[in-house]
């Protein structure tokens, strides 16, 4: 009896230690490269191989790794450079193949909307067609992913491109299909917008969508931007994003002609498919402090009649206004502009890419209307916080605005200076309204 039950136990010791160098062998060997590029092929959704495995112990390097997409995947493309893996060789026993760490040099992926046609992936055979033990078939587990050089390119539905590149990438599993990412530095651009210089990014990701904890990032040509929100990655890419910004130049960011400059903070929340990005909804604040504005397009007489009030040129203090964009339709509300406690304007403006509407109020100082004969009898009849005020109803197009304000000023100025003038003081009158007009 106690033979028998040296021999069986002998035969236990056998068979595990046998299984054990078994599937070390098997590991190591290139029916596993094979089969671990289908397993992460299989969870990418895409045709994935690695090339030729070196082993040191239970760490293997490869020179590369590559997956393409075999469906209508969000992920088109991955590449890895220089891989080092690490097992945890205790895991194997318990039915998981547990990966510690993967390091890369570069990394590089391709995600958004493939235009050509995607091959139709030739069938993998089967494996493992026969019933071995569970430790035979592990369950792939990886813990931490670390790159050294990341870049990120992607191309949205209407054919816009962008990308993210030369960061650093820290992805570390926190649960099933759970993962904490962590980007440091990098530049990111998309479309023609300016190029931001990234200091940082802190995310969840999970099967269903990415939480952007934190992020930061520095604006070509001066300012700070950092971004929160949400990204549903599940189907569409539905998003809801919140930009807090300061210190960003103003003039790339309304029409050329308009010539604004200042510098630029507020909060903007963005709502919508990231795919489609130009039919999503941005509401928010934004103020500009230090302006300049050249008011020869809407306003070609007011500045000449500050510069005779003794203003050189009419610099705008601050610009802030109530946001609301949506279809290409930009509506400021609550506008307030303050300038050298000389001129104020509130009011509303409605503008898309070829109209402009707008009812506004224009408060002038007594400073500037001294110098306008009639204005205070027949234009700015209203007196509120030490100025005067009128109403100005603007029109046209962002490239070609229009407004109602000046003819009236003139009318007012003729009826006042032909009223208490007669005779050869009505030429000199006239002279002066053509001087105004040019």
């Amino acid at each position: 009896m106690s033979r028998l039950f040296i021999f069986g136990s002998l035969l236990v010791l056998v068979i595990i230690f046998g299984g054990w160098f078994g599937l070390r062998f098997f590991i190591q060997s290139d029916a596993f490269r094979e089969w671990l590029g289908r397993r992460v092929g299989r969870s990418l959704h895409a045709d994935a191989k690695f090339e030729p495995l070196t082993w040191e112990g239970w760490t293997f390097r490869s020179a590369g790794f590559s997956a393409t997409a075999t469906g209508k995947r969000k992920l088109r493309s991955l590449h890895m450079r220089n891989l080092t893996v690490h097992i945890d060789w205790k895991q194997l026993l318990s039915g998981q193949l547990l990966v510690d760490l993967i390091t890369a040099d570069e990394a590089d992926g391709v995600v958004g909307k493939n235009r050509a046609p995607i091959p139709k992936p030739e069938p993998h055979p089967k494996e493992f067609a026969t019933k071995l033990p569970k430790f035979l078939h592990p369950e792939v587990k990886v813990e931490q992913i670390r790159v050294t050089t990341t870049a990120i390119h992607w191309t949205t539905h209407q054919g816009e491109t962008g990308q993210y590149t030369g960061f650093k990438l820290i992805v570390t599993r926190t649960g099933a299909d759970q993962w904490d990412v962590i980007t440091e530095g990098g530049a990111a651009q998309h479309a023609t917008y300016p190029e931001l210089q990234v200091e940082h990014v802190h995310a969840l990701a999970s099967r269903d969508s990415i939480t952007i904890a934190e992020s930061k990032a520095a604006v070509h040509g001066g300012g700070n931007i950092e971004v929160t929100g949400k990204i549903a990655t599940r189907k569409m890419l539905d998003a809801q994003l919140t930009a807090d910004f300061s210190g960003i130049d103003a003039n790339p960011l309304v029409p050329t002609v308009w010539r604004l400059g200042g510098r630029t903070s507020g909060q903007l929340v963005y709502a919508g498919d990231l795919d489609r990005f130009e039919h999503g909804s941005v509401t928010g604040t934004v103020k500009i402090d230090d302006a300049t504005l050249d008011l020869t397009n809407l306003f070609p007489t007011l500045r000449k009649l500050a510069r005779f009030g003794g203003l050189n040129d009419v610099q705008i203090d601050s610009v802030q206004a109530h946001v609301q964009y949506k279809e290409q339709q930009l509506e400021l509300s609550d506008i307030r502009a303050i300038s050298q406690d000389q001129i104020r304007v509130e009011g509303s403006c409605r503008i898309t890419p070829d109209r402009l509407d707008g009812e506004i109020l224009l408060g002038l100082s007594p400073q500037i209307l001294g110098w306008i004969p009639g204005a205070e009898e027949k234009v700015f009849v209203d007196q509120r916080a030490g100025f005067r005020w009128a109403k100005v109803s603007i029109s046209g197009s962002p490239e070609r605005p229009k407004e109602d304000l000046t003819q009236r000023l003139f009318a007012a100025f003729r009826d006042k200076m032909m009223k208490e003038f007669n005779g050869g003081t009505k030429d000199a009158v006239k002279s002066l309204l053509d001087l105004l007009r040019q």
